[in-house]
C-alpha cells in the first residue's frame, strides 16, 4: 500500500511538471503560487510594503521555484534582517520575516542595529532612538561605546541623548536632561564613572544651572555654570 501511495505521488508530480511546461499561462500551471502570506512580528517594517514586493513569486511553480531565489527577493525591503520561505502545498508560499532591531540614529540620518549594520529606512527619523555620531567608517565603535555606557548608567536616572565621537577621537555626551559632558581620548569609562559620581552627589539638583562638565581631569570634573541663570 506504502509503494502504491508513493508511485502515485511521484506519477502525480511529474505529471504536473510536463503539464506546466505545455501551459502558456503561469497562472494556470499545476502547482502555481496563488497566495502569499507575512510571518513575523512586524514592528516598524510595512506588511503591505513587503506583499508587494514578494508578489513577483505570484504565478511562480512550487516544484521549480528555488528558494534561495526567493529568500534573495525577500531580503530586498530596508528592515528586513533576514527570511525563511516555507511551500505551503499546493499553492502557497510563507515568509517569515526577522526585521533589524534599531538601536540607535547614526549621523542623525541612518540607524546602527543591533548586529551593527547601518541601514536608511525611510521612517528610520521618527524613531524614539539617541544618536550617535562619528567618522563614517566608526559606527561599530560608536555602538560598542553605546552599549558600555549605557550599562554604567543604568543605576542612574541618567540616558544618552547624543554620544559623539570626533575626528580627533575625543567623545562627547549630551544626555537626556540636557546636560552636556566632555570625555576627551583616553580612560573615558573611568571618567565617565567619575562624572556619574560626582553628579549623583553634588549636580543632580542643580541641572538648569550647568552648561557644561569637563570630566577630562584625572581627579575630579570641571563645571561650566550658566551665570544667566
Amino acid at each position: 500500500m506504502r509503494l502504491a501511495a508513493l508511485i502515485g505521488a511521484i506519477s502525480l508530480i511529474v505529471f504536473a511538471v510536463f503539464q506546466g511546461e505545455k501551459d502558456s499561462a503561469p497562472n494556470e500551471r499545476w502547482f502555481a503560487v496563488k497566495s502569499i502570506e507575512i510571518a513575523g512580528d512586524l514592528i516598524n517594517a510595512d506588511r503591505q510594503q513587503l506583499q508587494f514586493a514578494y508578489s513577483v513569486l505570484l504565478g511562480e511553480s512550487l516544484l521549480t521555484l528555488s528558494l534561495e531565489r526567493a529568500e534573495s527577493v525577500a531580503l530586498s525591503p530596508e528592515w528586513v534582517e533576514s527570511v525563511r520561505i516555507r511551500k505551503v502545498w499546493p499553492d502557497k508560499i510563507v515568509v517569515e520575516v526577522s526585521e533589524h532591531k534599531p538601536i540607535a540614529h547614526w549621523n542623525s540620518r541612518q540607524v546602527i542595529t543591533s548586529n551593527g549594520e547601518v541601514i536608511a529606512p525611510k521612517n528610520g527619523e521618527i524613531l524614539p532612538l539617541a544618536n550617535l555620531e562619528g567618522p563614517d567608517a566608526s559606527s561599530q565603535i560608536a555602538l560598542d561605546q553605546f552599549g558600555l555606557m549605557s550599562q554604567m548608567l543604568s543605576n542612574s536616572k541618567l540616558r544618552i541623548k547624543e554620544l559623539v565621537l570626533e575626528e580627533r577621537g575625543a567623545w562627547n555626551i549630551k544626555f537626556q536632561n540636557g546636560v552636556y559632558v566632555k570625555l576627551g581620548r583616553d580612560k573615558v569609562l573611568e571618567r565617565l564613572q567619575r562624572f556619574i559620581a560626582v553628579y549623583k552627589s553634588d549636580l543632580s539638583g542643580k541641572i538648569k544651572n550647568i552648561l557644561l562638565v569637563d570630566a577630562r581631569y584625572p581627579h575630579g570634573v570641571s563645571v561650566q555654570w550658566n551665570k544667566k541663570l
